[in-house]
């Protein structure tokens, strides 16, 4: 699956969790998102795999069951993570949401404008991209390039046209069906979606690195805020294990290399 990649100058996460709702991360004008619901935690994820052995813990050991949870991880043993699933709900731009439901292993439920009349927020990016010259799905930031005041202008028209024609179109009567047509793909949307331990990590590993769109890349790194308050455990050692491919690897391309130079 390719991706669209943002380099920017500056790539710190934006979101913010909120101190009233721990978990509620608020990602500024691109949206939000939500834990809503989970089930199962770091405990049930080493009972499930020790259901083979017709053993059960009652409590999780530190140091013994998080061996265990990296061995289950390390080694793809995946369905002990699969048994635990997320729930979110998700506000976001459009297309962002598209390319989330390219991941066909979450469950969405998401609003209609077929049955409510949009409330016409439309994100708005902060800066202007310019395309990368090497990728055609990449985007970079721009370094004087773009007139950002004129591209900001631009956009702010095209938006109002938009929303004015759809409003206009709904109060000559034309049913919301049809108005939505002329809605931009920026326009906020709203789903709440359900996924499984296992699956969310492997769209977390695709969509959190930099050769992600940036804007999506924003809801991952919230949502692993979100995640590791009911799987700490868990999340530390697909870090750890992430962190340690990241070594071997390296440690490959220079033993290539030392094998080349010689």
């Amino acid at each position: 699956m390719g991706h669209a990649a943002s380099i920017l100058t500056d790539d710190t996460p934006i979101f913010q969790i909120s101190d009233k709702n721990p978990n509620f991360a608020d990602l500024g004008v691109l949206g939000s998102m939500e834990l809503l619901d989970t089930m199962g935690d770091d405990l049930s994820i080493v009972n499930a795999a020790r259901v083979s052995y017709a053993s059960e813990s009652n409590e999780f050991d530190a140091e013994r069951d998080k061996k265990l949870v990296k061995f289950l991880a390390k080694h793809k043993h995946w369905t002990p993570f699969e048994q635990n699933s997320i729930k979110f709900r998700v506000k976001c731009p459009i297309y962002i949401a598209r390319q989330w439901m390219k991941h066909r292993c979450w469950v969405f439920n998401e609003i209609s404008a077929r049955y409510t009349i949009f409330d016409n927020t439309v994100y708005k990016p902060d800066d202007f991209r310019k395309q990368a010259v090497r990728n055609k799905q990449a985007s970079d930031a721009d370094s004087g390039d773009i007139n950002q005041e004129l591209a900001s202008e631009i956009y702010d028209q095209a938006t109002k046209t938009a929303i004015d024609s759809y409003n206009k179109l709904l109060e000559l009567g034309v049913c919301r069906e049809q108005a939505r047509g002329v809605l931009p793909v920026g326009s906020h949307t709203e789903f709440i979606t359900t996924v499984n331990l296992r699956n969310y990590m492997h769209w977390y590993m695709l969509r959190a690195p930099k050769d992600a769109q940036w804007e999506i890349q924003q809801y991952a790194h919230a949502s692993i805020e979100l995640v590791k308050q009911k799987f700490p455990v868990a999340i530390e050692c697909f870090y750890e294990l992430q962190a340690e491919a990241s070594t071997d690897a390296e440690q490959l391309k220079a033993m290539k290399n030392s094998l080349k130079n010689n």
